[in-house]
């Protein structure tokens, strides 16, 4: 009886450190990896243990915290969140998965930074990884990258509120925006176009996080808006913006970050993004 309610206060004070750890992290990801090495839920010089720790836990983690954790530069610490990223990409299992729904995968865990080097060296990692499982779905993981990159633009047109509906990106604007980045050639229109069909159906997106910070958005402009509103009639001043169009302001900002950062990375060095039509282009495709 002694040992068993001895193993359930160890279960219990290893609950809480847990989430202590996370909390932490969530704050500030050095910190809180350290603090739950030192309880044993994960070794914080170890990269493959840590990239585990960010998948099993990929519920409880701050999904943006996340994706600038795996994001960060060759430079910090030694490149160990590099080694970091690779593992984390070669955690996930794309064998057999199509190209969008193995995106939706890796993107489930974390939020994608705004920092064109970031969001490069994130998405170059998931191409390697699908490419190595899938060998014949394209000529090289460049191809793949090039088209991972179209994916998120044709997510960001499809489902930005502030596009009209017949102003949004069309299957033959998607087939256009793709032509020749199989090593010249054209990928497979109906392979395009099922990939069309699937972003238009159900947008690739943080649901839940989404809603979490929906909600902490909500619960400071409500706090915003009563001393607003209460400024506003002590000096007979009109109401500020309303949350819901707050929310979609910072919608069209962050994706439109997005979308220049997208740009910028295929410019560098990929030669397939000639056959991209531009930034204006990119932020507002072909039809």
């Amino acid at each position: 009886s002694a040992k068993r309610v001895e193993a359930f206060d160890r279960k219990r004070q290893l609950q809480e450190d847990l989430k202590d750890g996370i909390l932490k992290f969530n704050l500030k990801p050095a910190h809180g990896l350290k603090a739950l090495s030192s309880k044993g839920h994960v070794d914080d010089k170890d990269p493959s243990s840590v990239a585990a720790f960010l998948l099993k836990h990929a519920a409880e983690l701050d999904k943006t915290v996340v994706g600038d954790y795996l994001g960060k530069e060759e430079t910090y610490k030694d490149g160990f969140c590099v080694k970091v990223l690779k593992e984390y990409a070669e955690q996930l299992d794309f064998k057999g998965l199509e190209f969008d729904i193995a995106i939706r995968l890796y993107l489930s865990g974390f939020r994608l930074p705004g920092e064109a080097q970031k969001i490069d060296r994130i998405m170059e990692n998931y191409a390697a990884r699908y490419c190595t499982q899938n060998p014949a779905v394209f000529p090289s993981a460049d191809v793949a990258f090039v088209l991972a990159f179209s994916v998120i633009m044709l997510q960001t047109d499809l489902h930005n509120p502030a596009i009209k509906e017949e102003k949004k990106m069309t299957k033959d604007g998607f087939r256009r925006n793709n032509r020749g980045i199989s090593d010249g050639k054209d990928l497979d229109g109906d392979f395009l176009d099922e990939i069309f069909d699937r972003i238009k159906e159900a947008p690739i997106t943080l649901a839940e996080d989404d809603r979490l910070r929906q909600d902490k958005e909500e619960a400071e402009a409500r706090s915003a808006g009563n001393l607003a509103s209460s400024m506003a009639a002590a000096f007979g001043l009109p109401g500020g913006a309303t949350p819901g169009k707050r929310r979609a302001e910072a919608f069209v900002k962050e994706r439109e970050a997005m979308v220049k950062a997208s740009v910028a990375v295929l410019r560098r060095g990929r030669p397939a993004f000639a056959a991209f039509p531009g930034e204006a282009a990119a932020v507002a495709p072909d039809r």
